[in-house]
């Protein structure tokens, strides 16, 4: 070949290796992501997983968003020292629970896998056109994030199979089913590394709602009924998967075990799976049952069913923690990481209690921690009746001015972004913005009430594209959560009476 032939050929492979690595730059940031401070946080979730240790997880949890928002991993760590992760995610298909499995084998050497079978049972009628049992939204969260492997090349084959509406070529090159994303991609499609790296709670989904049983419901199953009912059929692909999943345990060493949260299940499925569970000597640990629903003492009322809120969640893994250690000699051990994500829950834990307090002393000292971002806006009447509390807090806090000595006219703003605060008084109608994390986000202030009609009037407080201002009496403070990126709660203290009150809006 001629030295000139050589070159053509270089330059040739040369535009190919960047082609294709820019071609793979733009389907990775048009793939739709789900961070942790989302409810079901599928990115962080498979994301976090690759950053595991290799071999370090004696403990596997799979299964739908009934297994991602039940079993959490740190709370069984923190009492039973057992390492293990949550492979869970909103409706994940029986069918994707094998191939993660199969995924997940190849990094870890799980003792146990306990599995939430939900989805072996027909999820919704809407979803009965395809044996994957669930929407194209849950098969796509759990398969973009797996990496490129003759694994993921099987999955999606299986995928386009059994669901004519999905391309298996579209789960490499995303830009086909993602073309039109381009529309809304925003800085956390460029930040993945940083979002997987912070929040993670090594799987585990936080949840916070209340949804109680239906009103005047006994949801759970006493032994006296479990006659009652016919087993249902299982759906679609699921047998022959839930099949697979046995057999890859059984020849990994690996002991599966089943486990059902309390979620108003149906005598019908509680048979199917229990009968499956008995065929084949598989342990089942199912919440619906009246008699373990009542040893671990739960409420529907208190913590939710079909999805547990994170106490009862707690409830559900400190039983599974007991069973693991004591009937499958699972032994503790220590792990670092857990460090990490102990601090992560124990931020978000915060988040849930600051927005339940409603003594304004209290919650001063709670918001004094430079996690949050501060915004104090108080544009219209502010200290007449101060409370001496409240005056302590606001010292406490950080703040000098004295609330008592605004005028009539005068407007009083404050931030904190740095640690530090920025305290101004303006006099009349104004407006002024600035930018905080790096300038990767913003915030405004403005009066303006030359209209006299006091709804027209504006006083606005916004807050990274979150409107939080109005015309309360007294000062509105907003809190902006730096690892969120969020404005997670919004108060006004009406310190024009002598009876303060802090009020959540």
């Amino acid at each position: 070949m001629s030295k000139r032939n050589r070159r053509f050929l270089g330059r040739v492979v040369l535009f190919t290796i960047i082609t294709t690595l820019c071609i793979a730059y733009i389907n990775h940031v048009m793939v739709p992501k789900t961070y942790y401070y989302e409810n079901w946080p599928a990115t962080n979730t498979f994301g976090d997983f690759y950053q595991l240790e290799k071999n370090s997880v004696d403990v596997l949890f799979m299964g739908s968003s009934h297994a991602a928002s039940s079993y959490n991993p740190q709370v069984i760590y923190d009492n039973y020292g057992i390492t293990s992760y949550n492979l869970g995610s909103e409706q994940q298909s029986i069918v994707m629970t094998y191939y993660w499995l199969r995924e997940a084998l190849k990094y870890q050497s799980p003792k146990v896998v306990v599995l939430d079978p939900y989805t072996v049972h027909l999820y919704v009628d809407s979803y009965a056109y395809n044996d994957m049992n669930c929407s194209e939204t849950a098969v796509r969260r759990a398969m973009d994030s797996m990496r490129f492997s003759l694994n993921k090349l099987e999955a999606a084959l299986v995928v386009d199979h059994y669901d004519p509406k999905q391309d298996w070529l579209s789960f490499f090159l995303t830009n086909i089913r993602y073309h039109e994303r381009w529309k809304s991609v925003g800085e956390e499609d460029y930040t993945e590394r940083e979002l997987i790296e912070h929040g993670g709670m090594k799987g585990y989904a936080f949840m916070t709602d209340i949804i109680p049983s239906p009103t005047g419901s006994d949801f759970t199953i006493k032994a006296s009924d479990i006659n009652s009912e016919e087993p249902e059929d299982m759906v679609g692909s699921a047998r022959k998967y839930l099949d697979k999943i046995r057999e890859l345990c059984d020849k990994e060493g690996i002991r599966l075990v089943f486990s059902s949260i309390p979620c108003y299940e149906t005598i019908g499925r509680y048979r199917s799976i229990k009968e499956y569970a008995d065929t084949y000597g598989i342990d089942l640990y199912d919440f619906n049952e009246d008699s373990l629903y009542q040893e671990i003492g739960y409420s529907s009322e208190e913590y939710g069913y079909y999805h547990p809120n994170y106490l009862g969640a707690a409830k559900i893994s400190m039983y599974l923690g007991k069973v693991l250690s004591q009937d499958y000699q699972i032994s503790p051990r220590e792990d670092a990481s857990y460090d990490v994500s102990r601090a992560n829950y124990e931020h978000r834990m915060k988040m849930v209690q600051l927005a339940s307090i409603t003594d304004a002393q209290q919650y001063f000292e709670a918001i004094n921690d430079d996690a949050y971002s501060i915004f104090i806006f108080g544009p219209l009447t502010t200290g007449a009746q101060l409370n001496p509390q409240v005056e302590e807090g606001w010292k406490q806090l950080g703040l000098s001015y004295d609330l008592t000595s605004k005028e009539e006219g005068q407007h009083y703003w404050a931030i904190r972004t740095d640690g530090n605060w920025e305290e101004h008084v303006e006099q009349g109608n104004f407006q002024t913005s600035g930018s905080f994390r790096d300038n990767r986000s913003v915030y405004s202030y403005q009066v303006d009430d030359t209209i006299l009609a006091s709804p027209n009037r504006i006083y606005s407080v916004n807050v990274d594209g979150m409107e939080c201002g109005n015309q309360n009496n007294g000062v509105d403070i907003v809190v902006y959560d730096n690892e969120y990126h969020r404005v997670i709660d919004r108060v006004n203290i009406d310190t024009t009476v002598e009876d303060v009150a802090l009020k959540h809006y």
